[in-house]
């Protein structure tokens, strides 16, 4: 299948922070939680697509975030962790060549993700735990960002919004 299959068969719809997304399933039962001073669901799960048209601009979530990877090329997860250090990991199906088919994004991580080879697409599901909430989501700016992580200039000024 070819990105635009996808889009009209997972009924997926524009993601605020780029790319495409439909929620499937979310856990039936909550729970308050302290860190994030709310009833959240004890998990959540998305499809989400992304193409070399679009990326995912930097942000942070107060959860892990499970990334495991469905079809289509690589797609690169840009990750600064709270310590300060930068890693980028590649989600694909050449794990000959490193490449990982899940990946783990830590609480607390500022991560940015994009697909580079051209005409291409990567087809993801993400799960969070505790269940994805926007008062746990933050979007981050790339001065703010540009200030507190100038070694990353690069990657910040390709990937951050303004």
């Amino acid at each position: 299948m070819q990105r635009n299959d996808y889009i009209k068969s997972l009924n997926l719809e524009p993601h605020q922070e780029g790319g495409w997304f439909r929620q499937v399933y979310t856990s039936d039962e909550e729970f308050y939680d302290k860190d994030s001073k709310g009833n959240r669901f004890y998990y959540t799960s998305i499809y989400f697509l992304l193409d070399d048209t679009s990326c995912s601009h930097f942000h942070r979530l107060n959860h892990d975030e499970m990334w495991y990877y469905h079809d289509g090329e690589t797609i690169t997860i840009h990750c600064i962790f709270p310590d300060g250090k930068y890693t980028a990991v590649k989600l694909g199906k050449n794990v000959a060549a490193g490449e990982c088919m899940q990946f783990k994004v830590p609480k607390h991580t500022i991560f940015a993700s994009e697909v580079t080879k051209p005409n291409s697409f990567c087809l993801v599901s993400c799960v969070v735990s505790p269940g994805f909430d926007y008062h746990d989501f933050e979007m981050l700016k790339k001065a703010d960002l540009l200030k507190q992580y100038p070694a990353y200039k690069s990657i910040i000024e390709r990937l951050a919004l303004d």
